[in-house]
């Protein structure tokens, strides 16, 4: 799949399954993986991750808040970038987010992993398959803690559409 480069604004939607860092010329870009399309953007994923919630209404300060309300205080924990019809948009990191070489995927973009101590491969949902520096332990963890994310919102819009109902999802 050839990498289109972007000029504008990139919006983190259900079709981006992925964002990963790449150096160019000294430079942290982003190359997002979609379920049709590579793109690469000329600013740090963690920036994209910081302006689709912005877009969305809210900060990513305060999807971490939340996810850590949710699931616990965790290192890494995953975030809510945006909901649509009771369906989260999570997206999982899997080193620091402050790291440049931490790569963010989408949960709904997940089709499989493996990988040992060292590093991990993930198939994405188009088939596409990434590399990723964590290891096995590592990812198993993320993708349990955005498991939980996705069971805990997904419980509470099940209340919210239920109401009278036994409200201990938290």
């Amino acid at each position: 799949m050839d990498i289109k480069r972007l000029a504008s604004p990139y919006y983190i939607s259900f079709n981006t399954l992925a964002l990963e860092p790449k150096v160019i010329d000294g430079k942290v870009c982003t190359v997002v993986t979609e379920k049709k399309d590579k793109l690469l953007l000329d600013n740090r994923p963690l920036n994209n991750l910081k302006r689709a919630c912005e877009m969305y209404g809210t900060t990513l300060r305060q999807a971490i808040q939340i996810s850590s309300k949710l699931i616990g205080n965790h290192h890494k924990v995953p975030v809510l970038i945006v909901q649509d019809m009771g369906m989260p948009c999570i997206f999982l990191p899997t080193l620091s987010p402050q790291s440049d070489s931490n790569v963010w995927i989408g949960l709904h973009g997940i089709e499989d992993y493996w990988g040992d101590p060292n590093s991990c491969e993930i198939l994405l949902e188009n088939g596409d398959t990434i590399r990723v520096n964590v290891s096995i332990q590592t990812m198993n963890r993320q993708y349990a803690l955005a498991c939980r994310l996705d069971k805990k919102f997904s419980r509470m819009q099940y209340y919210l559409r239920h109401p009278g109902l036994d409200r201990e999802f938290i």
